[in-house]
């Protein structure tokens, strides 16, 4: 027996396993994280790419928050002016490439509704005229374009460009969009909400 190791007396009990249940547990802990990571790096990877989801929100349902927009030229332009036909506000940038990537179907469904007399606002976000307009010209489409208004933006929940809410002609709002809108999908959106008035509910 070495000096260094003290020997047990005969009535002594064993000596009890060393355990690692510390190491188990930090394993345990980095493998549950890894899981979730790759859980959140799929679902990111299938979103990318992909168009505007529909989004539920405590404001679906609820009349349209109040506003007061400025357009580019200066004229101002309210919640209350745009009463009895439906409108869409899509809350965009000319930095932003979701907003550059949705702009064809923005533009295909103001072709079509326009002359129905519905309206669709774009409303800057973090951005100025310059760019906005430089934008529009570039790509076409020639509706309203607003300057950004922190209060709209806090009032609709927007995070970040691009945001679009659909509301209808009671100022109800019927959908909202998270993401670029791809083609058809607020045409969708106001053809659903005419279903739904013209059978009563």
């Amino acid at each position: 027996m070495s000096g260094g190791e003290a020997a047990a007396g005969p009535g002594a009990p064993p000596a009890a396993p060393v355990t690692r249940r510390g190491a188990h547990t930090v394993r345990w802990v980095m493998l549950g994280l890894g899981a979730g990571l790759l859980v959140g790096l799929a679902l990111l990877a299938s979103r990318l790419g992909k168009d505007a989801t529909y989004v539920p929100s405590p404001l679906i349902g609820k009349p349209a928050p109040a506003f007061t927009l400025t357009n580019l030229d200066g004229t101002k332009v309210t919640n209350a002016d745009l009463a009895g036909k439906p409108y869409v506000v899509n809350f965009w940038a000319s930095w932003c490439t979701p907003c550059r990537q949705e702009h064809g179907s923005l533009r295909a469904f103001w072709e079509r509704y326009r002359d129905q007399g519905v309206k669709l606002l774009g409303v800057l976000y973090d951005d100025t005229a310059g760019p906005a307009r430089a934008f529009q010209k570039e790509l076409g489409g020639d509706w309203p374009l607003f300057l950004p208004n922190e209060g709209a933006q806090v009032d609709f929940g927007v995070r970040g460009p691009p945001e679009t809410f659909v509301v209808d002609e009671q100022g109800i709002i019927v959908a909202k969009f998270t993401g670029r809108v791809g083609p058809g999908q607020l045409e969708s959106a106001i053809a659903a909400d005419t279903r739904r008035r013209g059978s009563g509910r």
